[in-house]
């Protein structure tokens, strides 16, 4: 980025210009007293060079102080008249600049449609007396006025109006209710199962019992419940249901 050295507020962008006619013309615009600076319009492959007899076939965007930014662009304007024309970037970049500026003029951001006359003598008729409908026919301005009246005249009148007491509580309809289907019962084990489990679980829980209250137990007590573990780890692993989980089941999932 380059300067001519003087500041302003805000900055908006003007034209995309030839390196060397912008470095010349931020010369010209410091003897106006105009601030201004130059920035790339995009970036190049050697980060940090800022040399116009580098960056060959690259173009810079000349920024001016926004308040002279009409009469600048008018200027070049006038000394290449193919400047006139702003492509999609630059004109993105212009609306963007422009985004905090404030709007000036009589012209209005809106439709001239929906503006609202809220001057008292919108609702007086041509003979000078107050009409009984609202100026404006219904959905008009006056429509709007007399129901922020009719509210505001009425809203401490409710202040201190009660409920009845004896209304009906509603009634709820349990027919569209979701019932969840009552959980299936717990399968029942084969014997040998039952079995297996203890094994898995008592075998190991035994030994660790003995460990941790230094009971003395006996050799064939402890094979038995290493045993026991083994044994029932490999009958459970064993009668395991064979099931495909591909196959479709009509149990699977929710039913809505």
């Amino acid at each position: 980025m380059r300067s001519n050295g003087l500041t302003a507020p805000s900055y908006s962008p003007v034209a995309d210009l030839d390196p060397r006619v912008a470095d010349a013309f931020l010369l010209e615009l410091k003897q106006q007293g105009v601030a201004a600076y130059t920035r790339p319009v995009e970036s190049t492959s050697m980060s940090g060079v800022d040399r116009p007899e580098i960056r060959d076939g690259a173009l810079d965007r000349l920024y001016v102080d926004a308040a002279e930014s009409e009469r600048v662009h008018g200027q070049l304007t006038a000394q290449d008249p193919s400047l006139a024309q702003t492509n999609d970037d630059l004109t993105w970049a212009q609306i963007v600049a422009g985004f905090d500026r404030p709007v000036t003029g009589d012209v209005s951001p809106w439709p001239a449609n929906e503006d609202l006359d809220f001057s008292p003598s919108a609702d007086v008729d041509a003979d000078g007396t107050r009409g009984a409908e609202p100026h404006g026919g219904p959905g008009g301005a006056g429509d709007l006025r007399g129901w922020l009246a009719q509210r505001d005249a009425t809203s401490s009148a409710f202040e201190h109006v009660e409920e009845p007491t004896d209304r009906p509580p509603p009634v709820r309809d349990d027919e569209d209710r979701f019932v969840p289907a009552p959980p299936p019962p717990l399968p029942k084990l084969e014997p040998y199962k039952q079995l297996a489990w203890v094994g898995v679980l008592g075998g190991p829980l035994f030994l660790l019992v003995g460990v941790l209250f230094s009971l003395v137990v006996p050799a064939w007590l402890s094979v038995l419940a290493v045993g026991g573990f083994v044994g029932g780890f490999v009958t459970l692993i064993a009668t395991m249901d064979d099931r495909d989980d591909d196959e479709w089941n009509s149990d699977n999932g929710a039913v809505v």
